[in-house]
């Protein structure tokens, strides 16, 4: 048998967003692993048939799912699809996974808490989401541990990256055109680094095999807590920018979804058990506003 056919085979479904993007970077780095990097063009998750004859095909043995609906406003006025991305695509995913023997990596979102508490979210807390989108992670997650397939549920939150759409890139896009900005100041969280996160994957990847876990929740994200305005504020410094942040409530920014005002995550038990790193969102954020 040939070092080839020696190696695992890891499906990377959701290649093109920013998590995917940050994982196909870091894969380069780490070559141990035999990649199958797809998007919908190459996969379509939403069809059980297709993702059992891709899994087969290819003699998968690893998933990490990093597809997902993550429009916040826009799944509240099309439900249907989110649910069809975040629910039913990854039910059917859990389902291979369990069919097969093989580990599922998920991703979820903080958006699964109503954002009420005072002090950074445990996985043991109850979920109770306010947005449809929310709502759609959550029953997500819900799916993943009905299958019975070995799992892991990565909850993160406020996401960003070089790829893809996020809130760093509209900053930089709105610093560059305009002279000021309104940006929400009473919602608090943690953003993220999905080049540190896709390192954390990274990390566990090789662990998993020693314990069994089954649809088991781990909280991910980087350290401190900021507001979206100071968040926003940030950015514009890093980068140079002469655009003044006007801090608003919430109530005052028009938003069809509703999100949680504070959904800082506690880190405790991903870096307990599988000995993760994690860094504080600005000295993160300064290392990679470079490439944007």
């Amino acid at each position: 048998m040939s070092k080839f056919q020696d190696m695992e085979n890891i499906l990377i479904t959701g290649a093109k967003g920013q998590l995917g993007s940050e994982l196909k970077v870091l894969s380069q780095k780490n070559p141990s692993y035999n990649y199958y990097f797809t998007d919908i063009e190459e996969l379509d998750i939403t069809s059980a048939e297709a993702i059992e004859n891709f899994v087969t095909a290819n003699n998968i043995t690893k998933i990490i799912n990093c597809a997902a609906y993550n429009d916040v406003n826009g799944a509240e006025s099309n439900f249907d699809e989110a649910v069809r991305l975040n629910v039913t695509a990854v039910a059917s995913l859990a389902e291979c996974a369990a069919k097969h023997d093989i580990y599922l990596i998920h991703f979820s979102s903080d958006y699964v808490f109503n954002g009420k508490k005072k002090s950074p979210y445990h996985e043991s807390d109850r979920a109770f989401p306010i947005s449809a989108y929310g709502k759609t992670k959550l029953a997500g997650e819900i799916a993943i541990k009905k299958s019975g397939a070995k799992s892991i549920i990565i909850r993160t939150a406020w996401l960003y990256s070089q790829f893809g759409n996020n809130f760093v890139k509209k900053m930089i896009q709105i610093g560059l055109d305009e002279y000021d900005a309104d940006v929400v100041a009473d919602c608090f969280g943690s953003p993220t680094s999905a080049k540190e996160l896709a390192e954390a994957v990274f990390h566990i990847i090789p662990q998993l095999d020693a314990t069994p876990r089954y649809g088991e929740v781990f909280h991910y994200s980087s350290e401190g807590v900021c507001s979206w305005a100071e968040f926003a504020e940030k950015i514009m410094k890093l980068k140079q920018l002469d655009c003044t942040i006007n801090p608003l409530l919430s109530e005052a920014y028009p938003a069809a979804a509703k999100r949680p005002a504070y959904s800082v995550l506690d880190k405790t038990l991903i870096k307990t058990v599988f000995g993760v790193k994690t860094y504080h969102w600005e000295k993160s954020l300064s290392k990679v506003i470079k490439f944007f």
